[in-house]
């Protein structure tokens, strides 16, 4: 977004209009419809120049937009599992950000489409889930090697998150409860073999 013109000249105006883009974008998200800037000032009734001067294109605005979201808090994770296995802790890690996915899959769809046809260095994803794991395994004794610790890290991040469900969706076909169930399963296997199921 910018801010230089969103802090300038009456900010509450200014505010609204920005919460009727990011508005009109959620709801053609939510139809499957592939934002535009047109589409999105069509939809907010309000100029394709009005949009841009909020936002320099529509990669801009699905960064915005992703950041509006209610992305999960580790804190909040941390506290709805306190007292429980390892094994259910980082099982507890994966449903909050699959659920985290489901719920907002359209935004998360259009934002992970924008970081990758980015060329901007500064469009870059956030490290919510690889920090959540590192966090709880610092946190909690495992018995695993450092290095070990860090390649079931990497491994967890890999069934949670937008990019998993897109493949257990779309590659595979699976419904959202299947998708869910099957990365379940396969995180549950992957810890049972490192050890990690109690």
């Amino acid at each position: 977004m910018k801010e230089k013109h969103i802090t300038s000249g009456r900010k509450k105006q200014k505010q609204n209009t920005r919460d009727k883009i990011l508005e009109a974008s959620r709801q053609l998200l939510e139809k499957k419809v592939t934002l535009t800037m047109e589409n999105v000032a069509e939809k907010a009734g309000i100029s394709r120049a009005t949009v841009y001067r909020y936002y320099t294109n529509i990669d801009s605005l699905s960064m915005d937009l992703i950041l509006q979201l209610d992305v999960p808090n580790p804190e909040t994770i941390f506290s709805n599992n306190e007292g429980a296995s390892h094994k259910d802790a980082i099982l507890g890690i994966q449903k909050a950000y699959l659920d985290f996915s489901l719920r907002n899959e359209q935004t998360s769809r259009q934002f992970l489409a924008a970081v990758l046809a980015s060329s901007n260095p500064n469009m870059r994803r956030g490290k919510n889930r690889i920090n959540t794991l590192k966090e709880h395994f610092k946190s909690n004794e495992v018995d695993l090697s450092e290095e070990d610790k860090e390649k079931l890290v990497h491994l967890s991040v890999l069934l949670m998150g937008i990019e998993s469900i897109i493949t257990a969706k779309d590659v595979c076909g699976l419904d959202n409860r299947t998708a869910t169930d099957t990365l379940s399963w396969g995180l549950q296997m992957i810890l049972k073999g490192c050890g990690v199921d109690k």
